[in-house]
């Protein structure tokens, strides 16, 4: 069987009452003025007829009854639009073909069912990773007057640091709506041993430093149910708003989410934030989160979070007698570790290369401040002292367009940051900053500007320079400022 003859008899059946043929002819082998080239270009722009990949037709390639039996049925698709004197020239190609057509039905089926049996042993399991190497410069960032220093109370109770953390993590579907998704974390750091951190898996060398922390980082269990629930127990992976609160960071908690829309979603939950913070004690907290895509361009998002901690955070403070020409006496201010925060941002796409992200928060809990009152006696500072600062706000402008998979894409930007010294949690530094936020968790509190550049060197190599000139939020009698800060990263993901 000859292809031109099968092509006038496919053609008199699919002849379209309005008919619109390609512009050009999609075929080097049928020249223009061919008796069969408008028909050909219209079944080509259909689908019909595909050719051989090589831009040519083979016009007088002898053509099997199954590849025949295959036009036919590209052609009956289009049957419910076909002309009414055409539909009875379709229905004879039908009934010509009608055992090929059965046969290729029943194969199909075959192989289709093949494919869900291949399925079925094939493993859900996936993994990936990535390692980052960075150098901080004067992490630390404070000094005192009469020299001495006043350190923030986390784990990185020191000037300059070179850091490195792996982590590997896997992802499987045990069941139909059932997924998990775990995470392991190695750091080494030279932390100093101390209290606020001999809990959390750190060994020590002799000198007393730190120089690795193994730990599980996420062992989250996700059940999608009916109407778009998503049910969430373990060590999950939490992120609140655009981030000033909590961000990228583990919860053991259960927490629900509900998409209503493709533009709105709820986040509820209850858990204990210890992994995240790395406090002594437990961290329990109540959360929610609420996004909403006002446009393609424009996400707004509100977030809450609670906590009643029985941590205390302690941080020092300095007594001095004739401006400290006699004699200076360290004393500890202790501080209650609560949040009641609430946090209202959006994230808006301003141009192509430009983005904006700001958020404000306010932190309404009752925090109590235990402190050296200047007269030989302990008691509670002013509350006074520390409602100036509860609240906090910080705003992010972005240039340029980097892609984690392309080489050689890059962006810049520049941020904004003024945070009481109770407004985010300057000790745990669970939030997306930088930088810490403050001298420690109802210390000074930060405010200033950063500068920063991200560059991909290769596909999934990212090198990061950023830079950071803060000051107090709240100027107090024994801190004079922060240092200058930054640092140089490399990070890579397999």
């Amino acid at each position: 069987m000859k292809k031109q003859a099968l092509v006038a008899a496919v053609l008199a059946a699919t002849a379209m009452s309005s008919t619109a043929f390609a512009a050009t002819n999609p075929f080097k082998d049928l020249p223009e003025g061919h008796w069969a080239y408008d028909a050909v270009n219209m079944l080509a722009e259909d689908g019909v007829i595909e050719g051989y990949g090589d831009g040519t037709f083979n016009g007088t390639k002898t053509m099997n009854r199954y590849e025949m039996a295959e036009i036919v049925a590209k052609a009956s698709e289009k049957y419910g639009t076909a002309a009414l004197k055409d539909k009875g020239v379709l229905k004879k190609l039908e009934r010509e073909f009608a055992t090929e057509l059965k046969d290729m039905d029943v194969r199909l089926t075959a192989v289709e069912n093949d494919v869900k049996e291949m399925k079925k042993g094939i493993s859900s399991f996936k993994w990936w990773g990535d390692a980052r190497v960075r150098y901080f410069r004067n992490k630390k960032m404070t000094e005192v007057k009469n020299g001495y220093a006043v350190k923030p109370q986390n784990e990185y109770n020191k000037v300059n640091s070179n850091e490195l953390r792996l982590r590997l993590g896997f992802y499987g579907e045990p069941a139909d709506n059932l997924s998990v998704t775990g995470q392991l974390k190695f750091e080494t750091d030279n932390v100093a041993k101390s209290s606020n951190n001999k809990d959390h898996g750190n060994n020590y060398n002799a000198n007393g430093i730190g120089y690795e922390k193994v730990g599980v980082n996420r062992l989250q269990l996700d059940w999608r149910a009916k109407n778009d629930f998503i049910l969430s127990i373990g060590r999950n992976e939490l992120s609140l708003g655009q981030g000033i609160i909590y961000w990228e960071n583990p919860i053991d908690a259960v927490m629900v989410r509900k998409n209503f829309s493709d533009r709105a979603s709820l986040l509820v939950g209850y858990g204990d934030a210890t992994p995240g913070t790395w406090a002594d004690n437990s961290d329990y907290a109540f959360f929610a989160d609420f996004k909403y895509k006002a446009s393609p361009a424009l996400t707004l998002t509100a977030a809450y979070y609670n906590s009643h901690s029985d941590t205390q955070v302690k941080s020092d403070a300095y007594a001095t007698w004739d401006n400290g020409a006699n004699w200076t006496w360290k004393q500890k201010d202790t501080v209650s570790r609560n949040f009641k925060q609430f946090a209202y941002g959006f994230n808006a796409q301003l141009a192509p290369k430009w983005n904006l992200i700001a958020e404000g928060v306010h932190n309404g809990a009752d925090v109590k401040v235990d402190a050296y009152d200047g007269a030989a006696d302990w008691g509670a500072k002013s509350s006074a002292v520390h409602d100036k600062g509860r609240n906090g706000w910080w705003t992010r402008l972005t240039y340029g367009k980097m892609d984690w998979n392309k080489g050689g894409t890059w962006k810049v930007y520049g941020e904004y940051l003024a945070l009481g010294g109770l407004a985010v949690d300057s000790s745990g530094w669970a939030h997306r900053l930088n930088v810490a936020g403050g001298n420690g968790y109802g210390g000074a509190g930060m405010r200033g500007w950063g500068l920063a550049f991200d560059y991909m060197l290769a596909p999934n190599t990212n090198f990061e320079l950023a830079w950071y000139k803060v000051k107090p939020y709240t100027s107090t009698d024994a801190f004079d400022g922060y240092k200058d800060t930054g640092f140089a990263s490399l990070t890579y993901s397999f």
